[in-house]
């Protein structure tokens, strides 16, 4: 057994929205784990329109509502037709089994307790400029704590974010200046310029089954934040930002015009740390999945606005750009002042696996192992897999998947898909997927209500065989 290496410096993983679990006044708000959302709002439909903003100051530390962050949701979680996550377990347990580190609690430490592995848990739905200010706080306070007893004075922070917490963690970094303090941001899946899923999520909700949880996902600030910045709103075949569209369905225009300013800030900031020859010694490195049916743009017509895979005027002609993991286009997982770099870090996984990954997880180990902060040696692999379904579906419709094969002719091999019930204890399925011209499809009727975790791979194996792909999907009763 390979021993445990040396971690001087100071490691906090921050999950992204939805990853937190709330309480209010000691009693869970939000701790959906390893079960469906629609089990959750049956049970507790009225706790979960307990969640609703009515307001937010990103300056206050707190909203006096009662309303705190106390752990991560370890496992899966979703919310159909938004956001879905396959957990943070295996992010944990890459630190804890291979590094000789210290665990805390970020929050409820005594002052003077020295530990170097946290994990940040924060109230996903308020302003990421409130959570970046807490992460500033806690983090000068255990960094210096941590250097003063462990000896290590040169000791720094190492942040490992998933989705939204890099947006938590850039303004902490760049407005804030946290980077002085910091050795390396690892973001899995951040969307660094937004993403047109949170656009159609805003207008247009999902289903009429879960509308009291559109309605409070509508409220939340943080949402707003998740909007594309560049022009990805078609109108009358001219592409706009959001922020300078009036009357868009169900957006606040004043939120979204908040929510560019906030993006703005961070992009300032990265400029003029630029100019820093000290800004040199801190690294970001963005880890973006693709080869995944990727929302890209919207369309307004008669009021309505549909998102679609189309890409905006911006990428005209550059179908190649054209993808993404699923949530996150793949251009708005680079953070801007990195769109040229060539060690950017592309594997073929959907949203909610990627700080799962096994080789995203081996590729991080070895990087942390020997303190060097650049994947240049990494690049995309030349055989993939591309996954599309339906978050939820009706127990009265089939489960339809459509797969494609990238880089590899279908004839080569054939799509296997193993099915686990996440809720419920049911047994694995492992069914084959029919070639069906250039896609392979798979369609299944009957399965029982509850929430699935599904595995496509091909099956051979082989230097040339294509990770495999994971998600998540929903069946409910009717």
């Amino acid at each position: 057994m390979t021993a445990k290496a040396p971690m001087k410096d100071l490691v906090v993983i921050l999950p992204g929205i939805l990853g937190s679990v709330l309480q209010k006044d000691g009693k869970d708000l939000w701790a959906v784990s390893g079960q469906s959302i629609w089990q959750v709002l049956t049970k507790s439909g009225e706790t979960i329109r307990n969640l609703k903003l009515t307001q937010d100051d990103p300056e206050a530390e707190s909203l006096g509502d009662g309303i705190r962050a106390t752990s991560l949701v370890q496992d899966t979680h979703l919310i159909p037709g938004f956001w879905k996550i396959d957990g943070y377990t295996q992010t944990a347990k890459l630190i804890t089994d291979n590094f000789d580190v210290t665990p805390g609690d970020i929050y409820n430490d005594p002052d003077d307790k020295a530990a170097n592995f946290y994990q940040f848990p924060y109230d996903w739905r308020r302003d990421n400029r409130a959570n970046a200010r807490i992460l500033k706080k806690l983090i000068d306070q255990r960094l210096k704590c941590w250097r003063e007893t462990s000896g290590a004075a040169d000791a720094k922070v190492i942040l490992m974010a998933h989705s939204m917490g890099g947006l938590v963690s850039r303004y902490y970094l760049e407005v804030l200046e946290g980077w002085r303090d910091s050795r390396a941001l690892f973001t899995f899946g951040t969307p660094y310029r937004g993403s047109p899923k949170a656009v159609n999520f805003l207008a247009n909700g999902y289903k009429q089954l879960f509308l009291d949880l559109t309605e409070v996902m509508r409220s939340l600030t943080s949402i707003y934040q998740l909007l594309p910045i560049y022009k990805a709103i078609n109108i009358d075949g001219e592409y706009h930002r959001i922020a300078e569209v009036d009357n868009l369905p169900n957006i606040d225009k004043l939120k979204a015009q908040d929510a560019l300013a906030f993006h703005r800030e961070i992009e300032a900031a990265v400029e003029r740390h630029l100019q820093e020859e000290q800004y040199r010694s801190f690294a970001t490195v963005p880890i973006s999945g693709v080869h995944q049916p990727t929302l890209q743009s919207a369309t307004l017509i008669g009021g309505k606005l549909t998102a679609s895979e189309d890409l905006p005027g911006v990428l005209k002609n550059r179908s190649d750009l054209g993808d993404g993991d699923g949530t996150v286009p793949k251009v708005s997982s680079i953070p801007l002042e990195r769109s040229k770099n060539l060690d950017n870090f592309f594997i073929a996984e959907q949203h909610g696996g990627l700080q799962n990954q096994a080789q995203v997880l081996d590729s991080l180990l070895n990087t942390l192992r020997i303190s060097q902060y650049t994947l240049s040696d990494v690049r995309a692999p030349q055989t993939a897999i591309s996954l599309s379904l339906d978050d939820l579906y009706l127990d009265s419709e089939p489960v339809a998947m459509r797969a494609r094969l990238v880089g590899l002719p279908n004839s080569a091999t054939k799509l296997k898909a193993d099915i686990q019930a996440v809720s419920g204890d049911r047994s694995s399925l492992s069914l084959d997927f029919v070639e069906q011209e250039k896609d392979w499809v798979l369609a299944m009727d009957n399965l029982p209500s509850g929430l699935y975790r599904v595995t496509v791979k091909t099956e051979t194996n082989g230097e040339q065989a294509p990770s495999p792909v994971h998600d998540l999907f929903e069946v409910v009763r009717q």
